[in-house]
Formats: structure tokens, C-alpha cells, sequence
């Protein structure tokens, strides 16, 4: 249905400015939202509690100091240190190490920030990633939930003008730099007790990351640096805990009904 929704906007040509008809601006906020909409279908046939207990991960917030740094400041983090290895290697930098956007592009990057954090990883990490891995095993889990988010986040490439818009280049580093993220938050996910509130903020700070620390040329999601250092922090993830539980606690969170033990509308127990 997207080629329906985008048939009067051409992506090559969008920027900021760019008036976007109404059906289009429809079909790119059902878009954004795909991920966590599908989880909420798929979990209403699962039990009468799947509601429940799909949500309850995102009001989750009592863990530690140190998740909500991780989550918010690593990827800034991350990001200025990629700004320094080009310093050390004659790389092109940015204009400024940090940017702090206008009251229109704030206004925009906070609609961005909900629907890519509760817009996505309730799907990601609420359902995929939890169901997959009681089965597969976190690692295994985590790269087949990185594959389908790499995948839809090619939906523009549907609407006119959107091959132009990304290079092979581009696509495969958004495909290691999402895979090695998807490890990432399956760390933190599983080393929260199923705190999906923290992955949310990792999300979210990686949104910020990329509007308040500019790369050079604006390359963000086709930048091989960022994307070689989520790699490199993925790697240290799964040496540091292993690739069956990707966590120290060496457990599961039970978050998400499983539908092979419960039985239609049966409640779902905590």
C-alpha cells in the first residue's frame, strides 16, 4: 500500500520544507508506526492479557543509574569518538562538534523521537526479540530481528524517487550498523530484566545523536566509522556475555504470552 500513499511525493526531492499531501503524511506515520501496530495484532490473538503484558516492559524503570547513561549518552559517545578517529586520520569533520537544531527541526525531531522508540521497539524488542531468542537464543535472535529492521527501513526505496535517495554502499553499511544495534539492545533488553523503557532511550539517543553531533557530508546512516564502532561495541557485548543469553544474568525476561501454552482468551498470567 505504500506506493498508494506516496503517490504524489517524490523522496529525491523532500527536504524540510517540502509540503507533503495529506494521504502521503498518512502513510508515513502508519509506516513509522508498522512495527509496534503489527505487535499489537499479533499479541490480541496470542491471549486476553497480550495487551497487557506486551506494554507493561515500556513502564518498566527501575533499574540501575548506569542503563539510562548507557542509553542516552553511548551513542553521542560513540559518535564523538568517531568524530576524533577522523580527526587522527585527516578524515573530512563536520562544521561543528555539536548542533543544536532550530525550534522547527525540534519540534520535528520530537515526533521523530516517539516514532522511532515506541513506534518501533515495542515490535523489535517487545515481541520479536523476546520470542525469537527462547527459541534461537539471543545472538540468533538479535541478527534475525536486525535482517527484518534493516529490511524495513528500505520502505522508502517503494516510493518514487527513493532508489535515488541510497547507494549499495549505504545499504550494507545500514545492514551491519542495525544488526550490530539490534545485539546492542538485546543486551540491554535482557540485562534490564525486560526493560523495553530502556531501549527506548537507546533509540531515542541515537536520534539525538545523529541531529546533535553532525559527521561529515551528513552521512550518518551510511557512515562506515559509526557503523564499524557499533560493530566493534556489538563484539565487545558478546565476548563480554556470551552469545546464548547476552546478558550476565544468564536468563530470559518474561515479557510476551507464548501461544503454544496459552490458550485462546485465556488470560496471561505475570
Amino acid at each position: 500500500m505504500l506506493p498508494l500513499f506516496f503517490y504524489r511525493l517524490d523522496l529525491s526531492k523532500l527536504t524540510f520544507s517540502t509540503p507533503i499531501p495529506v494521504v502521503a503524511g498518512i502513510g508515513i506515520e502508519l509506516t513509522a508506526y508498522a512495527p509496534t501496530l503489527a505487535a499489537l495484532v499479533v499479541t490480541g490473538f496470542m491471549s486476553a492479557g497480550g495487551f497487557r503484558r506486551l506494554l507493561r516492559p515500556v513502564i518498566r524503570w527501575r533499574v540501575g543509574l548506569q542503563w539510562y547513561a548507557a542509553a542516552l549518552l553511548g551513542p553521542s559517545i560513540l559518535f564523538l569518538v568517531g568524530d576524533v578517529i577522523r580527526m587522527m586520520t585527516g578524515q573530512a569533520l563536520p562544521k561543528s562538534w555539536i548542533a543544536l537544531p532550530g525550534a522547527a527541526a525540534a519540534a520535528f525531531l520530537i515526533g521523530a523521537l516517539i516514532a522511532g522508540s515506541f513506534g518501533e521497539e515495542v515490535g523489535w524488542r517487545g515481541l520479536g526479540q523476546p520470542r525469537l531468542q527462547k527459541q534461537y537464543g539471543a545472538l540468533s535472535a538479535a541478527v534475525i530481528v536486525g535482517v527484518i529492521w534493516s529490511l524495513w527501513h528500505l520502505w522508502p526505496t517503494a516510493a518514487p524517487g527513493g532508489l535515488s535517495t541510497t547507494t549499495w554502499s549505504e545499504t550494507a553499511l545500514t545492514f551491519i550498523r542495525l544488526i550490530s544495534t539490534s545485539v546492542i539492545y538485546a543486551w540491554l533488553f535482557n540485562s534490564t530484566r525486560g526493560s523495553l523503557l530502556i531501549v527506548m532511550l537507546a533509540h531515542a539517543g541515537h536520534n539525538l545523536a545523529v541531529r546533535f553531533v553532525p559527521l561529515a557530508d551528513n552521512v550518518q546512516h551510511g557512515d562506515p566509522v559509526v557503523t564499524t564502532l557499533y560493530a566493534v561495541a556489538a563484539a565487545i557485548v558478546l565476548i563480554g556475555t556470551g552469545y546464548r543469553w547476552l546478558s550476565r544474568t544468564h536468563e530470559y525476561p518474561d515479557s510476551v504470552p507464548n501461544p503454544s501454552s496459552v490458550e485462546p482468551g485465556a488470560p496471561a498470567h505475570a
